[in-house]
């Protein structure tokens, strides 16, 4: 990790007072503190101060490079569920794989349409055990919005994943839409910004149910959903003093009943989408 730049020029200006020939030539005592010897405007100290920018500088640079290097190494290791997360996002639907190969020919292509063709935009891997199956959950998006993939994309990423994949590996894609939640929960407010519905006095929105909602919509995919991260987050809102889930409930897409969160849980599409929002406003 690169030093910072005070503790470059902390390192020469230690060594340039401990020179005994600088000391004779300056009249200074030899180790004495640079910082009471010269000015900061001097040309001794700002000639360090260049001096330990331009090492600093080739510090970050090597840093940046062995960063670069080790991602590089990550994603290009087989048989990782990391590796299979990355061959997903690369998937671009509507273009053949080169013969014989795992890549794709980009001649003639601008970058712009590259991407476009990404369609996978969300991905998370797992693996069961004893099965060799290698589980991945797919998303892509919608203005915003995550979504599953539709049949013709999704059978031409099975395709594509037949093609890529390790041999010997079972490939199982999760492409569902996301499981939904039930929530009910009371808000302690302040009366002097919120109103007893739990709109702001001041702006005339809704505080506490735009961070339930942005709490929601900015879980990573395929992250826990928490209850206390939750009442956190209503928490920061302008104007909540307290929050107190009463009852969240959650279940897949095709599932007939609600389950309890009791504290955590992880969707099993990677995403979650609210069905029920229940907010109850009391004055704190």
């Amino acid at each position: 990790m690169a030093r910072t730049i005070q503790q470059i020029k902390t390192e020469l200006t230690t060594a340039f007072m401990a020179d005994n020939t600088l000391a004779e030539k300056y009249g200074f005592t030899q180790g004495a503190d640079f910082d009471s010897t010269f000015s900061k405007v001097s040309i001794e100290n700002l000639l360090l101060y260049i001096v330990a920018a331009a090492i600093w500088t080739h510090e970050r640079l090597f840093d940046t490079h062995k960063t670069e290097v080790e991602d590089i190494i990550a994603r290009l290791k087989p048989h990782t569920l990391r590796w299979y997360v990355d061959k997903v996002k690369q998937f671009r639907y509507g273009q053949t794989l080169i013969d014989g190969t795992d890549q794709y020919d980009d001649t003639n292509l601008t970058d712009d349409q590259i991407e476009a063709m990404k369609i996978v935009h969300f991905a998370a891997a797992s693996e069961a055990e004893g099965n060799a199956t290698v589980y991945i959950k797919v998303a892509t998006d919608n203005n915003g919005a995550k979504q599953p993939l539709t049949d013709d994309q999704l059978n031409a990423l099975k395709a594509y994943i037949a093609e890529v994949k390790d041999a010997g590996v079972r490939v199982m894609l999760i492409n569902e839409p996301a499981d939904l939640l039930n929530l009910d929960i009371t808000v302690f407010y302040d009366p002097l910004t919120l109103d007893a519905q739990g709109t702001s006095l001041l702006n005339r929105n809704k505080p506490a149910e735009t961070a339930i909602n942005d709490y929601i919509e900015n879980l990573p995919f395929n992250s826990e959903f928490s209850l206390t991260a939750l009442t956190n987050a209503v928490m920061q809102a302008h104007g909540v003093k307290l929050a107190q889930v009463n009852r969240a409930e959650h279940k897949t897409d095709t599932a007939t009943g609600f389950t309890n969160i009791s504290d955590r849980t992880t969707p099993h599409s990677g995403y979650y989408r609210i069905n029920q929002l229940s907010t109850t406003y009391k004055p704190y």
